[in-house]
C-alpha cells in the first residue's frame, strides 16, 4: 500500500502530538458551546426524549405511553434509554454523551486514514473532523447524527479492512456495523446493500467472494430482522425499521416545500393541511403509523402523476443534502440578503458570515478536493473505494426518502476530510519519496 513517509514531517511536532492539541481544541470548544446554548426544543429532540425515557422508566417503545411506536429507528432511543438509566431523566447531561461519541469518530478517522495514506494523514483527517465546528453546534441537541457518525466511521474502517484482508470475520464485523447504523437511520440501508458489492473486488474465485457477501449479509440481517418482526407483529405491515416514508414521498413531492426541510411554520401547517391530516396532535405525528399510510399513498399518487417535477425535486435534494436549503442556509424565506441580515441580527455577522461561507465554500471545497484526490489516486481505486461509496450511498439512500436537509451529510464529511487531506499532502510533498507498508491489523 503506497503511502507518504513520515520521516519528512517529524520533528518537534508527531500525529500523536497534534491529536492531543486538537483534542484539547475540541473539547474547549464544546464546553463552551454546551455551556452557553440553550436546550434546542426541537420535535426531533422531544421525539427521542420521550422515547428514550418511555423505554427506560416503563420498558416499552412508546410515544403516549399506550401506543407502540414506529416513529424512528430504535438504536439511538435505546442508548439514550440506557443513559438515562444510570444517570436518571437528565437532558441535560446528553451533550457528553455525544462529545464521547465524537471521540470514537475521530479515533475511527485516525486508524482509516492511517491505513491508506499514513499517520499524519489520519491525524490531519481526525483533527479536522474534530474541530469541525458543525460537530460543536449539534452536540448539545437530542439528536442521532453523532452516534450515527460514530456507527458510519466505525463501518467505514471495517469495510476498508476487509477489502485488504479477505477474512470471513471483518465481513462479520462490517455486517454487524451495518446492522447497528441502518437501525439507527433507515436512509443507510441502500448503502448497506451496496457495501456487500465490495465483497465482489479481488480475485478470489467467486465461490469466495460470495461467501463473504453472504456472512457479511447474514450478520447485516441479524441485526435489522429482529426489530423488523416486532414491527410486522405490532402494526400488521412491513416496516423494516421505521415509519416516515410516506412523509417523505408526501413532502419530498411537494414543490411549495422545494422537496426539504426545513421551511417556515406557516409553509408546513399548509403542506400538512393539504394532505387533510391536520391538526396534528403533536410536532411528530406525520410518522405514525396510520398516518404514514395515508402519506405513503398520496404522495406515490403525485409522484405518478408528475415524474417530471419530482425528479427535479429530487436532484434539489442532492443538492440540499451537502449544503442545505436556503430556508436552512438563512433561516428565512426572503432572499438571501434578508436573510443574512436577519441572521446576523439574531446571531451576530461573525456566525452568520460562517454559516454562509461553510455552506458555500467550504464544503463545496471539500467536495472538489476530494474529486481531486480520487482522480490523483485513481490507480488504488480499489482499496480506496468505500470512501466514494460511503457518501454517495447514504445521499442515495437520504434523497426517496427523506426531507430533512443539512445535517445528514454529517456522518460522511470524514470521508471527505481523508480524501482532501491525502490530497493536500500530496500536492504540498511533490519530492516526498513514497514506499510500502504492510496493512494494519
Amino acid at each position: 500500500m503506497t503511502q507518504v513517509s513520515d520521516k519528512s514531517l517529524t520533528g518537534r511536532w508527531s500525529p500523536t502530538a497534534l491529536l492531543m492539541v486538537a483534542g484539547a481544541l475540541g473539547l474547549l470548544a464544546r464546553a463552551w458551546t454546551i455551556l452557553h446554548t440553550a436546550r434546542q426544543g426541537y420535535a426531533v429532540d422531544d421525539l427521542f426524549d420521550t422515547l428514550a425515557w418511555n423505554l427506560a422508566s416503563l420498558g416499552w417503545f412508546t410515544v403516549d405511553g399506550a401506543t407502540p411506536s414506529a416513529h424512528v429507528g430504535p438504536l439511538y432511543p435505546v442508548i439514550l434509554a440506557a443513559f438515562y438509566t444510570v444517570v436518571g431523566h437528565r437532558p441535560e447531561w446528553v451533550p457528553y454523551l455525544h462529545i464521547a461519541c465524537d471521540i470514537g469518530t475521530s479515533v475511527c478517522i485516525f486508524r482509516i486514514g492511517t491505513r491508506l495514506f499514513g499517520s499524519w494523514s489520519g491525524a490531519i483527517a481526525a483533527a479536522a473532523m474534530f474541530l469541525y465546528p458543525a460537530y460543536w453546534t449539534y452536540d448539545p441537541r437530542i439528536r442521532s447524527e453523532s452516534l450515527l457518525a460514530l456507527l458510519m466511521s466505525a463501518w467505514l474502517w471495517a469495510t476498508v479492512v476487509c477489502i485488504d484482508s479477505r477474512r470471513l470475520q471483518t465481513f462479520a464485523i462490517a455486517g454487524l456495523l451495518a446492522g447497528l447504523t441502518i437501525l439507527c437511520k433507515p436512509s443507510a440501508m441502500l448503502l448497506g446493500i451496496g457495501v456487500a458489492g465490495l465483497a465482489y473486488l479481488g480475485a478470489e474465485a467467486v465461490g469466495s467472494k460470495t461467501r463473504c457477501a453472504t456472512v457479511y449479509l447474514l450478520a447485516c440481517l441479524l441485526i435489522v430482522v429482529p426489530w423488523t418482526i416486532r414491527n410486522y407483529l405490532t402494526f400488521d405491515a412491513v416496516i423494516p425499521i421505521s415509519a416516515g416514508i410516506g412523509a417523505g414521498l408526501w413532502m419530498g413531492s411537494d414543490p411549495l416545500s422545494r422537496g426539504s426541510w426545513p421551511m417556515s411554520y406557516e409553509t408546513e401547517a399548509q403542506i400538512w393541511e393539504s394532505a387533510g391530516i391536520t391538526p396534528l396532535p403533536y410536532a411528530h405525528a406525520m410518522y405514525d403509523v396510520s398516518t404514514d399510510r395515508v402519506l405513503r399513498a398520496q404522495g406515490w399518487a403525485r409522484i405518478t402523476e408528475e415524474p417530471v417535477r419530482y425528479l427535479g425535486l429530487t436532484l434539489t435534494r442532492a443538492f440540499d443534502f451537502w449544503i442545505g436549503n436556503s430556508y436552512y442556509l438563512m433561516s428565512s424565506d426572503q432572499g438571501f440578503v434578508q436573510g443574512l441580515t436577519r441572521d446576523a441580527a439574531d446571531r451576530g455577522w461573525l456566525v452568520a458570515a460562517y454559516s454562509v461561507a461553510k455552506r458555500l465554500l467550504l464544503i463545496p471545497g471539500l467536495v472538489v478536493l476530494a474529486l481531486w484526490s480520487a482522480w490523483s489516486h485513481r490507480s488504488r481505486w480499489r482499496e480506496l473505494l468505500p470512501l466514494y461509496i460511503f457518501p454517495i450511498g447514504l445521499m442515495l439512500g437520504y434523497v426517496p426518502f427523506t426531507v430533512e436537509a443539512g445535517r445528514y451529510a454529517l456522518p460522511v464529511l470524514p470521508c471527505l476530510m481523508v480524501l482532501s487531506v491525502a490530497v493536500l499532502a500530496q500536492a504540498a510533498l511533490p519530492m516526498v519519496p513514497l514506499h510500502r507498508r504492510p496493512p494494519l491489523p
